[in-house]
């Protein structure tokens, strides 16, 4: 039975492939789930426009993170943590870094797009980045001195 996919899936394929898969596990699996559409002329035809629409959404969410990483070009946050002999009591978590980011550039960021390399346990210099759009990364430089 042939069907399109309409989310990845492991072992299967990607958004928008057709593919051929037992009949059972189309009917009672992914076509139930939502995971996926029988392969006709009209289901096609709605899969490439919801794909179409899907790109300019994309577009769009790149062109603001593109304009973002403008705003935040060679950006220094400074944060202070307790600490004793230059490690930090705790770790300074994403959390953290965005509120500081808050606090210091009144930029409201999501706290699970920041990547750091390690748990920030020592006081220091960092490089970590902000990842904006699957194809946007901002680099940030965070400064952790002594309270």
């Amino acid at each position: 039975m042939n069907i399109i996919l309409l989310e990845p899936i492991r072992k299967l394929g990607n958004t928008g492939d057709v593919i051929s898969v037992k009949g059972g596990y189309a009917r009672n699996f992914l076509v139930p789930q939502g995971l996926a559409l029988y392969a006709t002329e009209s289901n096609m035809k709605t899969l490439q426009a919801r794909m179409r629409a899907k790109q300019k959404q994309s577009d769009l969410e790149k062109a603001s993170a593109e304009k973002l990483a403008e705003t935040l070009v060679d950006v220094v946050l400074n944060m202070t943590a307790r600490a004793g002999e230059g490690k930090i009591f705790g770790a300074v978590t994403h959390a953290d870094v965005a509120a500081a980011m808050q606090s210091q550039k009144g930029l409201e960021l999501d706290k699970k797009r920041f990547e750091m390399p390690k748990a920030i346990k020592e006081l220091g210099e960092y490089d970590i980045s902000y990842k904006a759009h699957s194809e946007v990364s901002i680099p940030i430089k965070l400064v952790i001195t002594a309270a």
